[in-house]
């Protein structure tokens, strides 16, 4: 534990007081803070990437570490949604951009419970990606929101019995 809040006063400390570091420097600080489980120094770091190095190569990255390290250490989904939607407005083109899509979509739908809003975003997933390896992960997602476990469970082996009937006619 004391490992790693040295670890993050250091990295906070630094990025804070040196006025501006060269990106790939600042990246590997997120990138170190983020390993060492510390989303505020991460989420920091990633932010003066954003500000000072707005069409560098690492802000693409550091936009979807934000979204990460909302997810995986604060819990804080609806954060996590803000940033991959500014994600995709601002990198429509990148090749995390389906999966930030993807992750509203799942974010919505297994962690807040907003059915309504995750079919919008796997149906916007589906339609603006349909050869992307993530479709039929959005169109299971899509057909068992709602449903627990269980039910999942026992629908499965119907479901493949279906498609092994309309495989072999």
């Amino acid at each position: 534990m004391k490992k790693v809040l040295f670890a993050a006063v250091i990295v906070a400390g630094i990025s804070a007081g040196c006025g501006k570091l060269p990106e790939a420097e600042l990246w590997r600080r997120a990138e170190f803070a983020y390993a060492n489980k510390n989303a505020d120094s991460s989420i920091q770091v990633c932010q003066k990437i954003i500000e000072q190095y707005p069409q560098g190569e690492n802000a693409p990255k550091a936009m979807f570490m934000i979204a990460d390290a909302n997810i995986n250490m604060r819990h804080d989904y609806h954060a996590a949604i803000a940033q991959f939607y500014s994600f995709i407005q601002r990198y429509p083109d990148q090749k995390k951009t389906p999966v930030a899509l993807f992750q509203i979509g799942f974010l919505y739908n297994n962690e807040l419970k907003m059915f309504d809003s995750a079919k919008a975003a796997y149906q916007d997933f589906i339609a603006k990606y349909p050869t992307h390896e993530l479709k039929s992960s959005a169109e299971f997602e899509l057909a068992t929101m709602g449903k627990n476990p269980d039910e999942i469970i026992k629908e499965e082996p119907l479901a493949k019995k279906q498609v092994t009937r309309k495989g072999t006619k």
